[in-house]
């Protein structure tokens, strides 16, 4: 199900990060702009925590971690009922080369780039005792 909207972006292309948890804003946004007609290139970073069980409920992030450590079979599947023109890569975005390759391999499958969603996210468990503890990672 899902509105179309017609929003004049039938044509463009669109990259968007953190497209893997399928009830994310990520894939949300690449089934709507599906609908729209838009080329979308998808773009994820698999987590690598393991799901555990003995922390549901107590702070949220294995909720979390769950749902953003799959691949893309489901939005993917999603996305071919929709009939939709994409592709999906698995990529590191917190690293410059692999974002130039990105943009590259973008620009190699649809000639351009119209739109940009950096939709990616990470979480940990938030303990810091101070501002300074912060590592560069969560920044990122």
């Amino acid at each position: 199900m899902g509105v179309n909207m017609n929003l004049g972006l039938k044509g463009k292309t669109a990259i968007i990060t953190g497209t893997n948890n399928p009830q994310g804003i990520g894939a949300t946004t690449a089934l709507a702009f599906a609908r729209e007609g838009v080329r979308l290139a998808l773009v994820y970073k698999k987590i690598l925590h393991e799901f555990d069980k003995s922390k549901i409920g107590v702070d949220g992030l294995d909720r979390y971690f769950k749902a953003n450590s799959g691949d893309m079979a489901e939005v993917e599947e999603r996305l071919r009922a929709l009939n939709a023109d994409y592709f999906v890569l698995e990529n590191d975005i917190s690293d410059e080369r692999s974002v130039n390759d990105m943009f590259d391999c973008v620009i190699e499958r649809f000639g351009k780039v119209d739109i940009l969603i950096n939709n990616a996210a990470s979480a940990d468990d938030g303990d810091y005792d101070t501002i300074e503890t912060i590592t560069q990672n969560v920044i990122d």
